[in-house]
């Protein structure tokens, strides 16, 4: 992945955990953006991927990890090559689904582009949700429940 270009740096985390619901892992940017950058990209698009659990781990079999892998390489590529339309802060796979979280200054721009960022790919069965996000507490959420993992 190439750098974000609201992001100091390229470098992501990654947590794990048992919650009262199963395995929970969380990669998520290391670093924080600018506040001018904060406040620019004020909106929360939440991209879920339900999948079919391998029985036991609360993780996708093989074929659907193949298949959001696929996906998650276009898609994080595309928004870190174009920071205009959105910006990957987090990756969480927990109880039988997987979910980006992008920050953009436009749902209506980061939906388009990230379909045309799909293009010749998939189908894949994606859940969208766009939220305001202003003091971006989706990403401190994602920080804060791993912290606590």
């Amino acid at each position: 992945m190439s750098s974000s270009g609201i992001f100091p740096s390229d470098q992501w985390t990654v947590a794990s955990g048992e919650t009262e619901s199963g395995l929970m892992i969380a990669r998520f940017r290391s670093g924080e953006p600018s506040d001018a950058d904060r406040e620019l990209f004020g909106k929360l698009v939440l991209v879920r991927w339900p999948f079919e659990q391998r029985e036991g781990s609360g993780l996708p079999t093989n074929q659907a990890m193949a298949a959001m892998d696929e996906f998650e390489d276009r898609i994080l590529e595309a928004s870190d090559a174009d920071r205009w339309w959105g910006s990957g802060v987090a990756v969480i796979t927990h109880e039988g689904t997987r979910e980006w979280r992008f920050y953009t200054p436009d749902v209506d721009s980061f939906v388009q582009e990230f379909s045309a960022a799909l293009r010749g790919l998939g189908p894949y069965p994606l859940e969208l949700q766009a939220f305001d996000d202003p003091d971006w507490n989706g990403f401190a959420e994602i920080r804060a429940m791993a912290k606590a993992a």
